[in-house]
């Protein structure tokens, strides 16, 4: 038996290092890495998963072409000649923009991006724009900060009260645990804010239970104490930011009377948090995805920085609006030959299904790769009806998927193990290189090996002569030469990105025009309408024209998969989570069926009473696949948010009705 180490390629916060157990070919066990300083010698149950996915039954190892009669095994050969035979005759008759390429990062890895590098050498594609994950938090911290940065976990011993805000650790972020523990054993006071009574919650000092999509609204209410009882900090806001007047007089309106009847939460929680926070110096701040996942999402981002920033909690030790990091942007040679396309166009992933249809040239033939845009798209329903009119579709994945069954074409690919590549994360300060641990099952292949075999039989094989690790070299030059960053060392352990800080800001040189913090900004009035941070009521979380839909409906991330990676349960109706209260008032019971409709559909459930819920809302974990009962995406919404083309998931409001069968 040999121990090897390698890199989880799920691209979540933590990018643990793994020791996988390998014996006459085949991984026996997978666990963590007790040498790396954040995954500590354990891993989450989605990282064992893996290990399961790899020799599971549901995985396919063959390449299937379908016919009317259904899926026929067919050759690697035959798959590329008529997969190259559709792009071909598309391009030829609409251009090359008639090819949909449908990617997102489902499946981390650097190497996985050739993908692209073959669709800008076919020509400029149709590709989706924006992020089904953070895009309105991003550009929020670009309007705020210009860009955004995140500091070390390990900083929160510096905390003297830490803010979770919309983050659930213990499902999304385990390893962020034990720093934690180990900040409040320091004597920090731990906060939860949240719709949810989460499994982070029980470690808190306080909890803190906003109505959802009101987050923008409680950062404004805890601003207007601060500002009103003249707890902020004044040199900072003198050095450091830039707009506070305009800023100042917009959160005078945000009384915590006033915001108390919005966000559901007393005033006086609302009076003692923002204390807490001004007083007891450093605070950080940890966002979620999940709070800017409404229509107003990039608003609310805006008024938690402003929050940070008149409190002086930028740039300092314990500090920080922690959302996500671009320290490994630009930092690795760019593979996906982006400067050879000749044309393309995007769609911003919320507007995909309305727009697909409407298209000029039309879309001909389809790529998926790292996605499951069928069962992961808001509003899935109108996707899959867009997707179905498309003539010709590929995927490119381990499983028969929603996606690869409404697919003409299913190519097999290999998992983390059987492959290398280079995995890296905004979410997370490490680089690490992944080797490949065991041969392919069946006739899997990488997706590097993949596109540049379809290359070969195009005619664009010159450009992609490399092998793997020739390519990761390759990604690799600009570190190796800058910071001695080499495929060696990174053999041996996973190394901090070069650029990585202990402390973000801590230069308190902000890439805004103005230099400075921007809580007025210029460019986010002129792109969205709003100079400063303000609070509008969500889409249709907060809408008064829905009587009909009185519950909010969250989706958030299951604890054993990341979104819907891993094959679901077949025929297991999704639990639909309510409070005990909310049940009796429907007349429902544990384990009873329930229909959960939305304006844009409904979903088949089984209740599950959970007490940490509130009463107004229903809980039903995304990435369950349709084909076995799931799907909630048949009821999120697809319209586009405030700002950065993000996806309102939360922004949901539903009914319950009892399922009478007849």
């Amino acid at each position: 038996m040999a121990e090897h180490r390698t890199v989880c390629p799920l691209n979540c916060f933590d990018l643990c290092s793994m020791l996988v157990q390998v014996e006459q070919g085949r991984i026996t066990a997978v666990g963590g890495d007790p040498e790396h300083p954040v995954t500590g010698g354990f891993i989450c149950p989605k990282g064992k998963a893996m290990a399961e996915r790899l020799y599971s039954p549901d995985r396919v190892t063959s390449p299937l072409f379908k016919r009317e009669g259904g899926w026929e095994r067919i050759s690697w050969e035959a798959a590329y000649e008529v997969w190259a035979e559709k792009l071909a005759a598309a391009k030829e008759q609409y251009g090359s923009e008639a090819v949909l390429h449908h990617f997102d990062y489902g499946s981390n890895g650097l190497l996985r991006n050739l993908d692209r590098r073959f669709f800008n050498l076919f020509g400029g594609v149709t590709v989706p724009s924006g992020s089904l994950c953070w895009g309105s938090g991003i550009s929020a911290q670009r309007y705020d900060f210009g860009g955004y940065y995140t500091h070390s976990w390990s900083d929160l011993i510096n905390s003297r009260v830490i803010i979770l805000w919309g983050r659930d650790p213990a499902v999304t972020s385990l390893h962020l645990l034990p720093f934690l523990r180990a900040a409040k054993e320091k004597g920090a006071e731990l906060v939860v804010v949240n719709p949810v009574k989460t499994k982070t919650a029980d470690l808190a000092d306080r909890y803190i239970s906003v109505r959802p999509g009101t987050d923008g609204a409680l950062a404004l209410g805890l601003a207007h104490v601060i500002l009103a009882e003249r707890l902020l900090d004044l040199d900072f806001v003198h050095n450091n930011v830039h707009g506070f007047a305009e800023y100042a007089t917009a959160v005078k309106e945000y009384s915590p009377a006033t915001v108390s009847s919005i966000t559901g939460v007393d005033a006086k929680e609302i009076e003692d948090l923002a204390r807490l926070y001004a007083r007891r110096r450093p605070g950080a701040i940890l966002f979620g995805p999940g709070m800017q996942r409404y229509a107003n999402g990039g608003q609310s981002v805006r008024a938690v920085d402003a929050l940070t920033a008149v409190t002086g909690n930028i740039g300092v030790a314990g500090g920080g609006a922690n959302y996500a990091h671009q320290y490994n942007k630009g930092l690795f040679k760019d593979i996906t030959a982006a400067d050879k396309a000749a044309g393309g166009r995007s769609i911003p992933f919320p507007l995909m299904g309305r727009l697909m249809p409407q298209l000029d040239p039309p879309l001909k033939v389809a790529v998926v790769t790292r996605s499951n845009p069928v069962c992961q798209h808001p509003d899935s329903g109108s996707f899959a009806r867009a997707f179905h009119l498309i003539d010709f579709k590929v995927t490119i994945d381990f499983c028969l998927n929603d996606t690869a069954e409404a697919s003409d074409l299913f190519l097999p690919c290999t998992t983390i193990f059987e492959e290398e590549d280079l995995l890296s994360s905004s979410w997370s300060e490490y680089l690490g290189y992944a080797p490949k641990l065991v041969e392919p099952q069946g006739e899997a292949k990488p997706d590097p090996v993949i596109f540049s075999e379809l290359a070969a039989v195009m005619g664009l094989g010159d450009y992609f002569t490399n092998s793997s690790r020739q390519w990761i070299e390759e990604a690799l030059e600009p570190v190796r030469e800058k910071y001695g960053i080499t495929l060696e060392r990174l053999e041996e352990g996973m190394l901090k990105t070069p650029l990585a800080q202990e402390v973000a800001w801590s230069d308190r040189k902000f890439s805004t025009p103005s230099g400075k913090i921007e809580l007025f900004s210029e460019r986010a009035l002129q792109e969205t309408g709003w100079g400063t941070a303000c609070y509008a009521a969500p889409r249709e979380s907060g809408s008064t024209t829905l009587p009909g839909y009185p519950l909010y409906l969250l989706t958030p991330h299951p604890a054993r998969s990341l979104h819907s990676q891993f094959p679901s349960d077949s025929e297991n109706y999704p639990p639909a989570e309510i409070l005990a209260d909310t049940a009796a008032a429907y007349n429902l019971r544990e384990g009873d069926l329930v229909i959960v409709e939305s304006p844009r559909g409904q979903l088949l459930c089984r209740v599950k009473l959970n007490p940490r819920l509130r009463d107004d809302t229903v809980l039903i974990e995304e990435g369950q696949w349709l084909k076995s009962g799931g799907g909630v995406n048949l009821l999120t919404p697809a319209f586009l948010p405030d700002m950065g083309a993000g996806v309102p998931y939360y922004d949901c409001r539903c009914l319950l009705r009892k399922y009478l069968p007849d």
